[in-house]
C-alpha cells in the first residue's frame, strides 16, 4: 500500500475551473478571486471581514500588530501575550515578531488546549492579550477564556489555523475574539496552497490589517482590491499622492494572488465533503481503537463542540511498557506517517531563548515526549484507516 500520509492536497474540477478563469483574466496579483474568497471565508465563520495573506503565521502576526497599534502597546517585549505550552511554534513566534513576549500556559490533559484554570496565575501587569489555539480543530473552552479576558481587560486573538468551521456551543471559532488568524497552507483542511486569512468584525482592525499586509499603504478600500485593473478607482486620486503608493505605517509584503484566491473558492465550495469525511474518518478510528485505551489516549471532547479533526492525535500513557518512538517507528515501517504532537518548549531555539522551562509545564512535557498524530484526512479510504488500526493492534499485541 502507498504511504498513508498525515496530509492531503485535494484539487477538484471546481478549483481547476476557478484557476483557469484567473489565468484567462490575465491578472495574477490580488483581485476579484481573492476578494470573493475573503468575503465567503469570513461569512462562513460569522465575521464581517476577511483579509487573505500569505500564511497563518502572517495572519497572527498582523492580528497582533493591529491590536498593538489600536491599544498603544509598545514594541520591545515589555507587553505579554498568553499562549498555550503545546502549539505549533508559529503561534508564539508571531508574538515575538510583533514585539511582544509570549508567556506559556499549560494545557488540559484531555483536549491539549490551553487550560483555563492555569491562565490567571500567568497574568501580570504587563499582560495584554490571550491567544487560545484550537488544537487539531478542537475548540478551546471559550466561555472561561472570554470571562477571564473581560475580568482583566485583555484582548483575545484566536489561533484558528487548524480549526476551520469548528464550533463551540454553536458558535464558530474565530467569532469569540477581537481578531483571529487561520492558515490555508497545503496541510490544512481548507487550502490555497500557501496562505492564511485574518477575520474580524471590527472595520478599524480590518483597515489596519489590509494596510499592513501591503507595505503599510493607505489604500485599503474594497473597490481598489476587487476592481477591474483596466479601470481607475476614483478614490485613489482624492489625495495629493495616489493612495496606492502612500505609506502610513511600516508594513510587510504578506499578500496573496489570484491563483490562491481561486483555489480557496473551490475549496470552500467543497467544504462539506472535506469536513464531513475528516470527521467520519476520525470517528472510524476511534470506534475501532476502543480496546487500546490502556496504552493510548484517544481524542476526547465534550458534546458541545464540533471538532474539525485536522489530524488524529494520540498520546502514549505513562504507564505503557513502551515509549512513543517505539510505536511511531513501527508505524513508519508500515508506511504510516506520524508526527510528534506540536512540541514547543523543548525546541532548541526556545531553550536558548527561554531556558529549560519544560518541566514547569507537566502536561505539556508529557505530550512533548509521548504525543503524536496520524492522518484522518479526506484522502483516506477505508483500507487506509484499517491499515492504521491493524498496525496499532499488531504493535500492541506483544504487550497484551
Amino acid at each position: 500500500m502507498e504511504k498513508i500520509g498525515v496530509g492531503y492536497a485535494y484539487v477538484s474540477d471546481k478549483e481547476k475551473k476557478y484557476v483557469n478563469e484567473a489565468l484567462d483574466a490575465g491578472r495574477l496579483s490580488q483581485g476579484v478571486m481573492v476578494h470573493r474568497f475573503e468575503k465567503e471565508f469570513a461569512r462562513l465563520h460569522d465575521q464581517k471581514y476577511g483579509i487573505a495573506c500569505n500564511s497563518g503565521t502572517s495572519a497572527l502576526h498582523i492580528a497582533l500588530e493591529c491590536l498593538a497599534e489600536t491599544y498603544g502597546w509598545p514594541r520591545g517585549g515589555q507587553k505579554e501575550v498568553l499562549v498555550p505550552a503545546i502549539t505549533f511554534i508559529a503561534t508564539s513566534n508571531a508574538c515575538i515578531h510583533a514585539g511582544l513576549t509570549p508567556v506559556f500556559v499549560d494545557v488540559d490533559s484531555k483536549t491539549y488546549n490551553m487550560d483555563p484554570s492555569k491562565i490567571e496565575e500567568k497574568i501580570t501587569k504587563n499582560t495584554v492579550a490571550i491567544m487560545p489555539v484550537h488544537t487539531f480543530g478542537q475548540p478551546c473552552e471559550m466561555d472561561s477564556i472570554v470571562d477571564i479576558a473581560k475580568k482583566h481587560n485583555l484582548r483575545i486573538v484566536e489561533d484558528c489555523a487548524e480549526g476551520h468551521f469548528a464550533t463551540y456551543k454553536g458558535r464558530k471559532v474565530g467569532s469569540f475574539s477581537d481578531i483571529a488568524g487561520f492558515s490555508t497552507y497545503v496541510a490544512h483542511t481548507i487550502t490555497t496552497g500557501v496562505g492564511g486569512v485574518i477575520t474580524t468584525n471590527d472595520r478599524h482592525l480590518m483597515e489596519i490589517a489590509r494596510s499592513l499586509i501591503a507595505h503599510g499603504r493607505a489604500c485599503t478600500c474594497e473597490q481598489c482590491i476587487a476592481s477591474d485593473p483596466r479601470k481607475v478607482c476614483p478614490l485613489r486620486m482624492q489625495t495629493e499622492m495616489d493612495k496606492r503608493f502612500m505609506m502610513l505605517r511600516l508594513g510587510y509584503s504578506y499578500r496573496v494572488g489570484e491563483l490562491e484566491g481561486a483555489l480557496g473558492l473551490g475549496q470552500l465550495e467543497n467544504r462539506d465533503f472535506i469536513m464531513n469525511t475528516r470527521k467520519k474518518n476520525a470517528h472510524y478510528l476511534t470506534n475501532h481503537l476502543q480496546d487500546v485505551q490502556d496504552f493510548l489516549q484517544l481524542p476526547s471532547y465534550p458534546d458541545y463542540v464540533d471538532h474539525s479533526f485536522m489530524m488524529y492525535p494520540l498520546v502514549v500513557r505513562k504507564s505503557a511498557p513502551f515509549m512513543r518512538d517505539d510505536l511511531t517507528h513501527y508505524l513508519e515501517k508500515q508506511n504510516i506517517e506520524t508526527r510528534p504532537m506540536l512540541p514547543l518548549l523543548c525546541q532548541p531555539i526556545y531553550r536558548q531563548m527561554f531556558g529549560d522551562i519544560e518541566k514547569e509545564y507537566p502536561v505539556a512535557e508529557w505530550i512533548d515526549h509521548y504525543g503524536f498524530y496520524v492522518g484522518c484526512h479526506h484522502g483516506l479510504k477505508k483500507g487506509h484507516l484499517d491499515k492504521i488500526i491493524e498496525s496499532i493492534h499488531a504493535f500492541l499485541k506483544q504487550y497484551q
